[in-house]
């Protein structure tokens, strides 16, 4: 039996007007026909260019934008006609860590404050905060004001306000894009450990293309208001036919043997391409592409030294996921 989707959107459209003078405008389509399934427990990026619709596009699975088209539940409520309720099972970050966050109250008083708007259970609050303040390692912290404390530990704090009530989604818009390298990296760490030991299903918009390599089950690259693609990074590779590579440097090979190494290359499993390049000894080289790659690159190696092809290195290449955001933002602008 099929598991339903946490969040199911089919054709969902947000118009905005834009003014182009005092007296005239034009609509402009923000999120356009956008059909998205999230499911339980996965961490979904949304990637995309600054303009492309990933936070309009999170603000109406919030509960927080009325769609202007299509259709789409989020656990189960009609995302028109049921934004209360999904407002209060849902969880939003703010890309800036200061929204929410009172800097009259310190750390601990901040979350003490938010248990009581979400009116958690008087006997849990205490237990909850503790909870947090040590998943998140801010409990050293609890006393401090929150603008004495990193940004990073800012954020953290406002990661902690969100889980207080156990929402099963989290959305973090642009997580990560106000912090330095090292509170950004604490916070990537704790989105992870939120996901696998937590279990909530997380939505997270970015712009950092390696943020969502790293972090993200799937990834929905966005342009222009419109999903191009949403898949695994490895799948995403797989459908642009942007394989991982070796170039296999190696000593001369006269055109005879080369053709029929290429031949026996060609032939094994996994392969999608080989090729030689150079002349000379010094620059001599086959370049091998194959999905995976490493299922047949030991036997690459071994068919050339059955044909007494001297291998003096071997590199491999991996495809980016900016190659493949470029590649799929690019063919889809041209078609």
């Amino acid at each position: 039996m099929a598991v339903e989707p946490v969040i199911a959107l089919q054709q969902l459209v947000k118009t905005f007007q834009i003014r182009d003078s005092l007296f005239r405008s034009h609509p402009l389509n923000a999120v356009d026909n956008v059909d998205l399934d999230v499911h339980t427990g996965e961490v979904l990026g949304l990637l995309g260019r600054n303009g492309a619709g990933k936070t309009t596009l999170i603000k109406m699975m919030a509960g927080l934008l009325r769609p202007d088209g299509g259709t789409g539940r989020v656990l189960g409520y009609d995302v028109y006609r049921d934004h209360k309720k999904i407002r209060a099972s849902v969880s939003l970050v703010a890309p800036t860590a200061d929204v929410g966050t009172d800097n009259n109250l310190t750390v601990r008083q901040n979350l003490e404050f938010w248990a009581v708007v979400y009116d958690l259970d008087r006997q849990l609050r205490d237990q909850r905060i503790d909870e947090l303040l040590t998943f998140l390692n801010l409990k050293s912290y609890e006393d401090h004001w929150p603008i004495s404390i990193s940004a990073g530990m800012r954020q953290r704090l406002a990661i902690a306000r969100s889980l207080l009530v156990h929402n099963p989604i989290l959305f973090l818009d642009e997580p990560t894009v106000k912090l330095d390298a090292a509170g950004a990296h604490a916070v990537r760490e704790f989105i992870r450990k939120i996901n696998r030991e937590f279990g909530i299903t997380i939505i997270l918009t970015t712009h950092f293309i390696f943020e969502a390599e790293r972090l993200c089950d799937r990834v929905a690259i966005m342009d222009e208001g419109k999903i191009m693609s949403c898949d695994s990074v490895a799948n995403l590779r797989r459908h642009l036919q942007r394989y991982d590579s070796s170039v296999i440097q190696c000593g001369e090979v006269p055109e005879s043997l080369r053709r029929e190494a290429i031949r026996h290359l060609g032939a094994l499993p996994q392969v999608a391409s080989c090729s030689f390049q150079g002349e000379r000894a010094e620059a001599a080289q086959f370049e091998i592409s194959a999905d995976p790659l490493e299922s047949v690159l030991f036997d690459a190696l071994k068919t050339l030294r059955a044909h007494d092809i001297d291998i003096h290195a071997v590199d491999t290449n991996q495809p980016s996921l900016e190659d493949i955001f470029l590649d799929t933002v690019n063919s889809k602008g041209a078609s």
